[in-house]
């Protein structure tokens, strides 16, 4: 794949006519074509409807009369009191943003003394440990957690550690097994960690205590088909840990969705950088052009909770109001359209009505397709929610998709992380196959009969094209390592943010919390 350098454009402002900025940064063309080509339609005297030609893209700057400094037109029609629950913020208050914490090996050790351990951690699915003895792990940083399902049917945790001389009991990432057997010294334990088969067991003189010495538990709570983990007795429950998220994401019915990708991108950078990353929309329209075709990011509603939790509700099915109302549907908002029997030409001069119309559309053809909207808002019909659970998982919710992503941070090293996606579709009833023209389910990403194999790569697979995440998550791959590299600067000392940056100043103000910084 060709890669275009930092002179690729990425994103098309659109301003009253005559005024046209292209930013600039470094992107593959394969990725600029998919976002960008056939979807803009520039709008001036000269130009009624052109496409973005694979040239074009590749100038630095094309402005028409006004300059790049002049962006007052561009400011959208804010909504007021958009930002909620100022009042979560943790007992210590407000604190900077500095590049320590992202960079330094001493703030690393900290956060396993003081962050992980007192947090409730998403450790994986609930139908990995369907079964008795199906088994998955969670590694993150040094530790290394097993989650089983026993015989008496309980999903349970344990560290994944010998009690005999310490080594890691399962290597693999998930699997069934009659018994947990360590392959260094055959040390035996039952699918509930209780210890059962000591070999020559009469070599200890002072006996063993299968009792005390069995695996070690861990706190668990199984919700909404996923399992998550705490290593601290003495934290909160998970209930009150999660707060008001919990009611908010369980009409979604993530436990009904079926997983269609579970990937792992190995990144140069910390695990807080790329979280920070889904921690607004500042950056949005500078490196995922595609959104303003569906979702009016600039003017996303914020909420701010307990324990440094965010969300970020956005609507969908309308157009960014940086830019002028086009007469008719974009290309990617028609595809859309059509998945839901709407016809696009009867929306000409009419797109601020689209979302109305699919709110309207899915809620009909929900109990003909066997879809269950009962529980949702009109809203969320036509809207994505995104939900960041402290300290790293985020979960993107739409009424037929869903996506959960966590950030995991490396063993040793804070300029490396671990950034995993899970993405979820909702089946159609089997009665709904045949009516294609109602059918929900993204045509991309067609269920499979079996759950999909882990598939792991590093940044430089995506940067190269030989993977991908989803147009939006390879745009921020690109960029995140420079990020890193750039708060390696002596020339950078704290973070500055806006309004729209909330949720990270929030997140990392509970951060320093439970840090005690």
């Amino acid at each position: 794949m060709i890669s275009a350098p930092i002179s690729a454009i990425i994103r098309v402002t659109v301003g009253p006519a005559r005024y046209w900025v292209i930013s600039i940064t470094r992107i593959p063309s394969k990725i600029l074509s998919d976002s960008i080509q056939g979807q803009y339609r520039i709008k001036s005297p000269n130009r009624d409807k052109s496409n973005i030609s694979l040239s074009l893209r590749r100038k630095v700057l094309l402005r028409r009369e006004k300059t790049m400094t002049d962006t007052t037109h561009r400011v959208p029609d804010r909504i007021q009191n958009r930002v909620q629950g100022g009042d979560n913020a943790p007992p210590s208050g407000r604190k900077d943003i500095t590049p320590d914490r992202y960079l330094s090996t001493d703030i690393m050790r900290v956060e396993w003394d003081k962050l992980w351990p007192n947090s409730w951690v998403f450790a994986g699915l609930a139908i990995d440990v369907a079964e008795p003895g199906e088994y998955f792990v969670l590694n993150i940083g040094p530790e290394s957690i097993l989650i089983s399902h026993t015989d008496d049917g309980e999903i349970v945790a344990h560290y994944n550690t010998c009690q005999h001389r310490g080594a890691r009991i399962m290597v693999n990432d998930r699997g069934w097994i009659k018994n947990f057997v360590c392959p260094y010294h055959g040390w035996t334990y039952d699918r509930d960690g209780k210890l059962s088969v000591v070999p020559d067991i009469d070599l200890f003189s002072n006996g063993i205590n299968c009792d005390e010495q069995s695996l070690v538990p861990v706190r668990s709570e199984v919700w909404a088909g996923t399992v998550w983990v705490c290593m601290d007795e003495n934290a909160p429950s998970f209930e009150n840990f999660i707060g008001p998220i919990k009611e908010q994401i369980e009409p979604y019915r993530l436990e009904d969705m079926v997983l269609v990708q579970d990937q792992t991108v190995r990144l140069e950078c910390n695990w807080k950088a790329v979280f920070d990353n889904f921690g607004e929309l500042y950056h949005v329209e500078h490196i995922h052009p595609q959104h303003a075709l569906i979702f009016d990011c600039p003017r996303g509603e914020i909420a701010l909770w307990e324990n440094g939790h965010t969300t970020v509700y956005i609507e969908g099915f309308t157009v960014n109001t940086r830019l002028p109302v086009p007469d008719q549907p974009t290309k990617l908002m028609e595809k859309q359209m059509e998945t839901m029997g709407l016809e696009p030409k009867e929306f000409e001069g009419r797109i601020l009505d689209i979302r109305e119309a699919v709110q309207k559309a899915r809620r009909d053809a929900g109990p003909l397709l066997g879809y269950d909207y009962d529980r949702l808002s009109d809203d969320q019909l036509s809207d994505i929610v995104q939900h960041n659970i402290f300290p790293n998982s985020m979960v993107t919710l739409q009424p037929d998709t869903a996506l959960i992503m966590r950030a995991r941070p490396h063993r040793t090293d804070p300029n490396k992380c671990y950034w995993d996606k899970f993405t979820f579709v909702m089946p159609p009833s089997p009665e709904a196959e045949s009516i294609g023209h109602l059918q929900h389910m993204p045509k991309p990403k067609p269920i499979p009969d079996q759950r999909p194999e882990h598939d792991e790569f590093d940044q430089e697979d995506v940067i190269a094209g030989r993977k991908t995440m989803d147009v939006t998550v390879d745009q921020d791959v690109h960029l995140i390592r420079d990020v890193q590299n750039g708060m390696r600067s002596r020339g950078f000392s704290k973070q500055v943010l806006n309004d729209d940056e909330a949720r990270i100043q929030h997140y990392h103000d509970w951060y320093s919390w439970f840090m005690e910084l």
